[in-house]
């Protein structure tokens, strides 16, 4: 089937819906943590992207480097990160995870996968093979753009 000009629309909005739903579910967990969705995607990218430097991760989170710096001072405070000066460069500071900041990541990402899992258990083996495959294919091509 060739993409008309309807199927990106209609993939967007569903991709779009998906994630709304795993993020709100994740979100109730955030809620006990007293962490905000900006404080969970900011661990989330200090984690995928390793420690990073303010200006970094404002690029990642697409805020004002004033946010990000207001972001992490609440974490740090929090005990989910730390600021660690360059050994060589006393100047560089870089943002680390401490296991606090892991604990939280964990808890969440667990809590999102069972409810994929519970989401999925009425899959068969073929339908659960073809969504995974095709996902994948997707976030390959995306990511060549």
């Amino acid at each position: 089937m060739a993409p008309n000009e309807e199927l990106p629309k209609q993939l967007e909005e569903t991709i779009r819906r998906a994630n709304t739903i795993l993020f709100k579910r994740g979100r109730s967990i955030l809620a006990g943590m007293e962490i905000s969705a900006l404080q969970f995607n900011a661990l989330l990218t200090i984690r995928e992207f390793g420690p990073l430097t303010m200006g970094e991760l404002c690029k990642h989170l697409f805020t004002a480097c004033s946010t990000a710096t207001d972001l992490a001072n609440r974490m740090e405070q929090a005990k989910l990160i730390e600021r660690v000066r360059g050994k060589k460069d006393r100047r560089m500071v870089r943002v680390h995870l401490l296991p606090r900041g892991e604990d939280v990541l964990n808890q969440v990402i667990a809590e999102r996968q069972s409810f994929i899992g519970e989401v999925l258990k009425n899959y068969s083996d073929q339908e659960y093979e073809e969504l995974l495959r095709s996902l994948e294919l997707l976030e390959r091509r995306m990511e060549l753009k």
